[in-house]
């Protein structure tokens, strides 16, 4: 699968510029008495948590390779800070799911916000019009292509 390998290489680059929108937003945020209680690795955990939904601490282990006691102390932390919340799965009332609350959404939504700003601006000086226009139907593909999958 060698014509694959490009894809990779540019995931791992747009890896980069999210985590660099992350860390960046974390050092501009350490006046806001709750980004300054996280550590960079713990808010990179709550974007994470975000995009998956309500979902299930083994599903937090599964994507952010923390062990059972590692993620129920980070939530835990974040549930006393109010970021998180747990409910009970109403599908599954043994199963508790994790989900982000309201308050937090607008630093979630900068951190996007930043993180597409800096992709953006990448391709908009550098790529032509109809080469965005390509970038942007790759893509559609990929996320088209990716949404088949539970990817929790």
């Amino acid at each position: 699968m060698k014509e694959m390998n490009v894809f990779f290489e540019m995931h791992r680059d747009i890896e980069i510029l999210r985590r660099r929108a992350i860390a960046e937003y974390w050092n501009d945020n350490q006046s806001d008495d709750v980004i300054a209680q996280l550590s960079l690795r713990q808010l990179s955990h709550l974007v994470t948590i975000e995009k998956l939904g309500s979902c299930s601490l083994q599903t937090v282990m599964r994507h952010t390779g923390l062990s059972k006691s590692a993620v129920s102390a980070a939530v835990d932390k974040m549930v006393r800070l109010g970021l998180l919340s747990r409910i009970e799965n109403p599908e599954n009332r043994r199963e508790i799911l994790i989900g982000v609350l309201p308050a937090v959404r607008t630093h979630l939504e900068n951190i996007d916000r930043r993180f597409r700003h800096l992709v953006t601006g990448i391709f908009q000086k550098e790529c032509t019009e109809a080469e965005m226009t390509e970038i942007a139907g790759v893509s559609a593909l990929i996320v088209e292509k990716l949404k088949k999958y539970d990817l929790k």
